[in-house]
């Protein structure tokens, strides 16, 4: 069954998993370790991308993370840099999970900690980004439209305050905006009809995920389709990406992430929440 496959380490509304989306937070809080690797062709530059995250629950409803990033950026003219981005900090808070209508949402405040990372990439001023980020599943839908009921978007939107350091005074505000859109494989076996899927088909989540920023009224991002694999204690994803214009880049990338479900593999532990 789908439901105790996952038990309870991620984003769950009803019977409804949410699983981690590979380019911006879902809207679970959760006891998690994250590692992605990206590609990409940005403007101007090849940048590849390795990324890290902690998150950890205080109560049941309210964490913190702690993550970073890695990066080699190979220009077009110019020698190549790399080096650690600013330290990325969290707080998050389980504002509702409805059961009955597969909704779940989140509030949160982030902050990338300016001269903590290389001079090389990493800013010199900090900044403080609020956030939202919400699900819904369509599994409340007619009996009548069954076979959408797997269907399931998410989404979250931020945005990002210079606040402090070299140069902060002269940086624009950054609307950080994305959603993804998902159809549950393990959903429609489980809850709709079995189709005869087997591993590892049975467990795959095909996703697109929509990655978007504004700044100064010029909007870039990528359409990411892939697909997410959810095992018991982790998931695997895969996703492209693909520019949405020539501002956001050039060619097709990729992003690859594994994501441990701590509150199973360690539920007594560093997956049990301080304070019940």
């Amino acid at each position: 069954m789908f439901v105790p496959a996952v038990g309870s380490a991620h984003a769950i509304a009803g019977m409804r998993v949410f699983p981690a989306t590979l380019s911006f937070d879902d809207p679970g809080v959760a006891n998690e370790a994250a590692v992605g690797f990206g590609r990409v062709r940005a403007p101007g530059a090849v940048q590849k991308d390795l990324s890290v995250d902690y998150s950890k629950t205080l109560t049941r409803r309210f964490g913190l993370s702690v993550g970073g990033d890695y990066q080699w950026q190979t220009p077009d003219a110019g020698p190549a840099v790399r080096g650690w981005d600013n330290l990325a900090l969290a707080a998050q808070y389980q504002l509702f999970v409805n059961g009955p209508h597969e909704a779940i949402g989140l509030v949160g405040l982030g902050a990338s900690v300016g001269g903590t990372g290389s001079a090389s990439i990493a800013e010199g001023y900090s900044t403080i980004s609020p956030e939202f980020a919400f699900g819904k599943g369509m599994g409340d839908l007619p009996w009548g439209l069954r076979y959408l009921r797997p269907l399931a978007v998410t989404g979250a939107v931020s945005v990002d305050f210079p606040i402090a350091g070299a140069g902060a005074s002269a940086q624009p505000n950054v609307l950080n905006w994305a959603f993804s859109l998902q159809y549950s494989l393990p959903y429609l076996q489980d809850f709709v009809k079995y189709v005869g899927l087997k591993a590892p088909f049975a467990n795959m989540v095909p996703v697109v995920e929509f990655p978007m920023q504004t700044v100064s009224g010029r909007t870039t991002g990528y359409m990411n389709p892939g697909v997410i694999w959810l095992g018991h204690y982790y998931q695997i994803g895969l996703e492209a990406q693909i520019p949405v214009s020539a501002d956001s880049g050039s060619g097709v990338g990729f992003v690859f992430g594994v994501n441990l479900y701590l509150d199973d593999l360690l539920p007594h532990s560093l997956g049990r929440a301080l304070w019940n």
